[in-house]
């Protein structure tokens, strides 16, 4: 529909559980921005996520190994004004951390992304999401779409989301894919956007998140 898109954040387990799965499910929601994390990272990490890319019938756009396994997809009617990957410093003992980010133009309304997967230690993940948050610019409305390994109220959730509508709020848990038990994943956006619709659809077990899905106006962005 002109004026909507539709946007997906997913934690994809570097697709070690199915891929064919992961990529026949991307096609059926037919999206338009799609924000991995976990998405392959090593040794093929590119030639993977392409694949992944054109069995869901999308664009790779920026991240993978860039990026720390965050991984920005986009359809066709989406145009890419900017787009980046970041990798952080190091961090003795944990994974190392990354984002993806972009401007992003559609029906000629732009929009800025982010993606990316915090820390598993409670004071590493806090500051990713300040660091993170304290880089990006105030404009244009931005969408974020991201595993927090950490659920609703906790610091870096709230650092992560200041000023944003949490769309996936009455979903429920999100992790583990089999018997969700924790709100982990998270969705937000600006209060310019106009939401038409969030789901939490199960994919089945090709992977152990459920994706967020939320269809957006964007008939109120700046163009």
């Amino acid at each position: 529909m002109t004026g909507t898109f539709r946007v997906v954040s997913w934690n994809v387990r570097s697709l070690r559980d199915d891929s064919a799965g992961v990529a026949a499910f991307l096609r059926s929601l037919r999206p338009d921005v799609v924000l991995l994390q976990e998405a392959p990272r090593l040794l093929g990490s590119s030639v993977a996520n392409l694949r992944l890319a054109h069995r869901a019938g999308l664009r790779r756009t920026v991240g993978g190994a860039s990026g720390c396994g965050n991984l920005l997809l986009v359809s066709r009617r989406v145009r890419v004004v900017d787009a980046h990957a970041v990798r952080l410093p190091r961090r003795r003992g944990l994974h190392r951390r990354g984002a993806v980010l972009a401007v992003l133009a559609v029906d000629g309304c732009r929009l800025g992304v982010l993606g990316t997967h915090l820390d598993l230690d409670p004071s590493a993940r806090l500051d990713t999401a300040s660091t993170l948050r304290a880089a990006l610019p105030a404009d244009p409305p931005l969408l974020v779409g991201a595993d927090l390994n950490e659920e609703p109220g906790m610091p870096a959730w709230q650092t992560l989301s200041v000023g944003l509508v949490d769309l996936a709020a009455d979903l429920g848990p999100t992790f583990p894919q089999r018997e969700p038990r924790r709100r982990i994943d998270g969705l937000f956006a600006d209060p310019a956007f106009q939401v038409e619709r969030v789901l939490r659809p199960d994919p089945g077990p090709v992977t152990d998140h459920l994706p967020l899905v939320a269809d957006l106006g964007a008939g109120q962005l700046p163009t």
